[in-house]
């Protein structure tokens, strides 16, 4: 279930709610008042990246940069 940030216009503070799309605007557990806005925010990622780092070869040299030979 997704979570949205919204603040309060009456006492101006910050709250965060766990609700649906469908549900309706919450009140402000602070005060109480239902004059409050939806905050815009960054979605929320989860999971690992479908794209890896190319192996690295030798031995942390970056590719021969120390004189070594590979």
């Amino acid at each position: 279930m997704p979570t949205y940030d919204y603040a309060c216009q009456s006492c101006s503070r910050d709250f965060t709610v766990m609700q649906k799309i469908s549900d309706p605007q919450p009140a402000c557990p602070h005060c109480g008042s239902e004059s409050v806005t939806k905050k815009l925010s960054a979605p929320a990622v989860h999971g690992g990246s479908s794209h890896s780092s190319p192996p690295v070869s030798g031995h942390g040299c970056g590719m021969g940069g120390c004189g070594c030979k590979h």
